[in-house]
Formats: structure tokens, sequence, C-alpha cells
């Protein structure tokens, strides 16, 4: 069933609908704009590393990295390279791979349907050969170790390995040199028909394009199949974090460092208000015109606002702030002293009010860039809802409901900090 919606705050329109295969579209029409995007996205990420097919009881194991492979090995096809197809279409095209997807994504200015068309045809048609992936594991090597040289990286990874005692979410993404060793052609191919099945896809397009002529397409082209998505499989995570604290010398001029708070994921409609609750939270908490930002710096334990943010998926969710200083330590004290204030004396309706503005004016403008539109509408596919949706749910939000966030979610027994130094 084909929907549409229309907001006349913003005035857009936003058309859904989901295919014969399965695969669930998202089409947000920009007359008069310049620049035409597509981005079709597997529900497969670096947290899928154990699963069960629907018909099965046996368990299968794929080695960190896996999701991350496949994105690098297919748009390698049969008849040549489809990143070299895009560049001859006029179209500039990428992926990538994070905790929960593998986005293959393209943008242009002519030419929409004819990249569209390839985009959902190549991802649909993998090549996996022996040699080249035994080529390819080089190369991945390689921008591992670039990773693992890259502090802001380290920061972040060592905060999850504090956090997470079993959840996959403290793996590295493109898994480890000696992980990917482990991967072979066979690996990739039934990883592949375990996830990449149409049910699985996500189509997210946006820009001067006609939305009849793109669900036509996309359901012409996008075949169904007799697979049914794989059951990710989780261990029980505990709610304690791992330890609160941990550091590592990489030499640096000024040490960086990241504070995080473990909470416990949602589902659903609920992971999406979660989602908004949080960043209002977390601005207020450490934007900059908080409480916190003007002590700390006037301490001159940091220079510039924390940076904040939100990460949420199956099974998982935490709160990073991060940030250059010499003070990490103090500045989590700190941190949880404004915690300890704001839960005794709540929050004023002016500083509510600013908050939740400025999130809803981030939203608005965001409707301004094809790119954000995209990758916007993509992280809320994730969750089987749209940018209206996440607007009216912004709206809707009450002053009590961030004050229970920071009652809730904010607790020295759930903190850890990462230090790189």
């Amino acid at each position: 069933m084909q929907m549409r919606k229309e907001n006349n705050t913003i005035g857009d329109k936003i058309v859904t609908k989901k295919l014969s295969s399965g695969m669930k579209c998202y089409i947000i029409p920009k007359d008069g704009y310049g620049e035409k995007m597509a981005v079709l996205s597997a529900r497969f990420g670096s947290n899928d590393i154990v699963y069960r097919r629907p018909t099965e009881e046996q368990k299968h194991h794929m080695p960190l990295g896996t999701a991350h492979f496949i994105e690098h090995k297919l748009f390698e096809q049969s008849w040549g390279d489809a990143f070299t197809k895009f560049s001859q279409q006029g179209a500039s095209a990428n992926a990538f791979t994070d905790f929960q997807k593998t986005a293959y994504y393209f943008s242009c200015q002519e030419n929409f349907y004819e990249n569209l068309k390839l985009l959902l045809s190549f991802v649909q048609h993998p090549h996996f050969r022996q040699e080249a992936t035994e080529q390819e594991k080089k190369i991945i090597a390689n921008e591992i170790t670039m990773y693992d040289d890259d502090p802001n990286w380290i920061v972040f990874f060592q905060l999850l390995e504090n956090m997470y005692h079993n959840h996959t979410v403290k793996n590295p993404i493109a898994g480890t040199v000696e992980s990917i060793q482990e991967i072979s052609a066979d690996i990739l191919q039934k990883s592949y028909q375990a996830y990449y099945t149409p049910e699985n896809f996500f189509l997210v397009c946006a820009g001067d394009i006609d939305s009849q002529k793109v669900l036509e397409l996309a359901e012409n082209t996008m075949k169904s199949t007799n697979g049914h998505r794989a059951v990710s499989l989780f261990e029980k995570e505990p709610d304690t974090v791992v330890k609160q604290y941990a550091e590592k010398n990489m030499s640096l001029v000024k040490p960086i460092f990241q504070i995080g708070f473990k909470q416990k994921a949602q589902e659903d409609i609920k992971s999406m208000k979660q989602m908004y609750l949080l960043r209002m939270a977390l601005d207020i908490l450490g934007g900059e015109s908080s409480s916190f930002f003007e002590k700390a710096y006037e301490k001159e334990w940091i220079q510039e606002p924390l940076g904040c943010e939100f990460f949420s998926g199956e099974g998982y969710a935490f709160t990073a702030f991060s940030g250059i200083g010499t003070e990490p330590k103090k500045t989590a004290q700190l941190l949880l002293t404004e915690i300890e204030q704001i839960q005794k004396q709540g929050i004023s309706e002016e500083v509510f009010e600013r908050a939740k503005k400025k999130q809803i004016g981030r939203m608005i403008r965001g409707f301004d860039s094809i790119y954000a539109i995209c990758i916007s509408q993509l992280e809320l596919a994730m969750k089987n809802r749209d940018l209206f949706d996440g607007f009216h749910i912004l709206q809707s939000i009450k002053k009590e409901e961030v004050q229970r966030v920071f009652q809730k979610d904010f607790s020295e027994n759930v903190m850890t900090i990462s230090v790189v130094n």
C-alpha cells in the first residue's frame, strides 16, 4: 500500500510504499533541487555476527568485519566495477557500514533513473571470488591499521569496551587484522544470502524526482526471493559497565577523552522517542549554553563544548560526551554534579523550550539538504518510521519527560571514562 504524507510546517511530502518483493521505499520529492540522491541499505551491520535462519535451529557464526567486507566486494561485478559505471553516468557513489546496517548510495544532477537502476541491480548480483577476496584482505588490513593509529577511533571503542560485557557493539566495525583472515568467498556468499534479502532492504530517494517512476523502477528491478532475513542473535547484556576508567598512551600533545553513560535499549516507537529525549537532554546538560560548559571553561578544563551523541540499536543504547582537555576525571565529576543539580531542581521552562526549539530547528534546516534528508530518513527507517513521525514526536515532547531522562538514564554507576593521552 502506498502512503503519501504532507507536512504544512516544512512544506514537504513523503511517499512510502512496501513493494511486492518486501522492500520498503521512502521517497521525498524536492521540486527545483539540482541534486538527487538515492540510498539503498541492508539491515546488516558489524553487530550481526551470529545468526539463525528462520527455518533452522542451527546457529551460524561469522568473523568480525564480514558485513564491512561485503560492502567492499559488492561493487565488483562480473561485468566490471560498479564505481566506474556510476562515474560514467555522472554520479558520485559510495558506501558505508556501521553497527546495524550497510548502505550504498549515489548522488547526481542528471541520469538519476539510470543510476537508480544500477544501484538496485548491482546489490542483487554478488560476484565473490576467492582470489579477489584474498587480495581485498590486504586492503582492509591497511584500513584497520589506519584506524588503530587514529586516537579518536581508539578513544571511542575503548569507551565501548568499558561499557559492554557481551554485546557485539564493542567490536570494531571493520573487524581485526586477524579476524578478516578467516573470511572466504564462501563465507561472504552465505552471509550475503542470509541478510541481503528484499524484505531486509530500505530504499530512500530525495530530490526533484517522480515518486511514481521511482516506485515502478524499484518494483521492476528488485526481485523477490525465497529467502527470509536471518535472525541475529545476541548474548544477554548486564545493565552494569565493565569498568569505569581506561586510558591509552599515544603521546598526544593534549589528551582526548570520552565520558559515556550506558542506557537501557528501547524498541520501535519507544526507541525513536528515546533518541529525541536523549538529544534534548544532552544539549541541556553539555551544550554551549549549559551551566556545565560555562564552569568547565572557566576552570580551563575544556576550551569548547563537548561533543554529545546518543547511539542506540538492537540491544544497546548509550550516550557519549567527547572532548579535549587535561582533566577528564574532574570534567566527568563536574558533569555528575550538574546532573545531580538537575535531578534535584528540575529543568526550567525557558531551558526546556530553548532545547526543544533547537532540535526542531535543526530538523527543519535538515530538509534543505538532500544528503541530510536521506541519511536522517535512513536512520528512522531502521525503526520503521519516517521523518514526519520524528517531527510529530519531537513536537509532542514535554518537559517532564526530559526530566525523567535525567532521573533514570544518568547515574555514576553506569558512567565510564575513556582517555587517550
